[in-house]
């Protein structure tokens, strides 16, 4: 037998050793999406993150999260979860695990704005205690310091976290990447990780998304400079189809809406909130009389309009695809129209997507995605070069590939070797990790993990995925 399979499992063992930490991937350590990182110490335990992922085939699954009956059997011991930043693979399970654990939630405040969203969707939103973070200043969460650090990404209020634990320093970049130029104007604090490197890192958890990706992921910047350019040629009416939670993105189509003299109409429910919850912390500067109704949208000339859109991915009801088959309630599109698709297509999308372009196509209108136009989109995620500058900031001891498949993981551990790094270990979820201050880093059991289905905010076992999947499979006959 594995000598990992055959350890006791983790509620049994007995709390790590007094210059030990324990980490236990719930979630994003073998795939994209869904991350959860328990951290534990001899006097308690920390959540990194709670998040979700979406199903990749329709059993009627709204969203995945993360089994937690490793966090469960130790609940006594959990002094709470921080968020890193506020996408939906790191904040979307929240709800799930705190109907069964009372635990306080820390978070950058435009995380914790989209929390509440979620938490009164579950009828929790006056049962979870939420604490806003600050970059630069720690906060102590029972044994553990957690510091904030600023970090660039697609969202706003991103940060990564430097740990200081039993077992030493930890960095955990949570998603990042290195954009001189970000339209907020708050880059990646490239100081304040050389200085913890100068001070000793004992373990690097880093951002593995686009370790494939040679260079660098490009500014947002850029990206707002051709938008500006799309929405101001357009002779009719824009279309920019976007990730919602990409609000960097929605600050430039807000200054290319002022520069173009349009308005802007935000059409679906998620870049509604998204909007919503980044004014709420005054995050997205838009002028007061930047955005009209729907209803005024539609008698409005087209020259004189933009429409944010959601839908990139053609999910099903989306704005976009409504638009691309002529049965959106409120908007038709019309020939002459621009449609911009502000993304790429995510993997596993390709057909829907097509179909989605085939479909505006054949409406008339202008279609520019990223595949005609690589400015109108630029990554979140740090880029190999990216990756080997923060490995050299930080000047880890030991390093831990986070975020990202098995192969993203395993490339990300050889660049960290070949930067010098003397300890790397790639884990996948559910790997018991160890490390001490003398302790090399390494795997010492396995905790049960998984994925649990949900669909409207209710848990589905595996017997009805089953029946579910046997039904796509073999069909349904009746007999009157």
């Amino acid at each position: 037998m594995h000598p990992e399979q055959s350890a006791p499992a983790p509620s049994q063992l007995p709390p790590p050793a007094p210059s030990t930490l324990r980490l236990v991937p719930l979630g994003g350590l073998g795939e994209v999406g869904m991350n959860c990182l328990a951290l534990e110490q001899a006097d308690g335990m920390l959540l990194i993150d709670c998040g979700v992922t979406f199903p990749s085939s329709d059993l009627g699954v709204d969203v995945y999260h993360p089994r937690f009956d490793h966090v469960l059997a130790l609940r006594e011991r959990v002094r709470g979860v921080v968020l890193t930043h506020g996408h939906e693979d790191h904040i979307g399970g929240l709800p799930f695990l705190l109907r069964h654990l009372d635990v306080p939630v820390w978070g950058p405040p435009h995380a914790l704005e989209l929390v509440r969203y979620r938490l009164a969707e579950h009828a929790l939103e006056d049962k979870v205690r939420l604490l806003p973070t600050q970059v630069g200043r720690e906060v102590a969460i029972g044994g553990f310091v957690v510091e904030p650090l600023r970090v660039t990404h697609s969202i706003v209020d991103a940060t990564a976290l430097a740990i200081h634990t039993a077992a030493g320093l930890v960095v955990h970049t949570g998603d990042f990447k290195l954009d001189p130029t970000p339209l907020d104007n708050e880059p990646t604090d490239e100081a304040r990780f050389r200085a913890l490197g100068d001070s000793g890192v004992r373990l690097l958890l880093s951002d593995s998304t686009n370790v494939d990706s040679p260079g660098e992921a490009g500014s947002e910047r850029d990206v707002a400079h051709a938008l500006a350019e799309l929405v101001e040629t357009a002779p009719a009416r824009v279309v920019v189809g976007v990730f919602a939670s990409n609000v960097q993105r929605l600050l430039a189509l807000g200054q290319a809406a002022v520069r173009a003299r349009r308005k802007i109409c935000l059409l679906g429910r998620s870049v509604q909130t998204h909007v919503r919850a980044a004014q709420a912390v005054g995050r997205l500067p838009w002028p007061s009389d930047l955005l009209v109704p729907p209803e005024v949208a539609s008698s409005m000339p087209r020259e004189r309009l933009l429409v944010v859109a959601s839908g990139t991915q053609a999910e099903r009801a989306s704005t976009l695809t409504r638009f691309a088959s002529g049965t959106h309630p409120l908007l038709r599109l019309e020939e002459g129209d621009r449609v911009v698709l502000s993304s790429r297509v995510i993997p596993g999308n390709d057909r829907p997507v097509v179909d989605m372009m085939t479909g505006l196509l054949r409406l008339g209108v202008e279609l520019v995605t990223w595949s005609t136009d690589r400015r109108v989109h630029a990554s979140g995620h740090a880029h190999r070069t990216e990756q080997e500058r923060m490995i050299d900031l930080t000047q880890p001891r030991s390093f831990l590939p986070v975020h990202g498949a098995l192969h993203h993981l395993t490339r990300h551990a050889a660049l960290a070797r070949e930067r010098g790094v003397a300890e790397v270990l790639v884990a996948e979820n559910g790997h018991v990790v160890e490390i001490g201050k003398t302790q090399p880093l390494g795997r010492s059991g396995r905790a049960v993990t998984g994925r649990v289905a949900t669909a409207g905010g209710e848990e589905l076992g595996e017997e009805i995925l089953r029946e579910r999947a046997n039904l796509g499979r073999s069909g349904v006959a009746f007999v009157s």
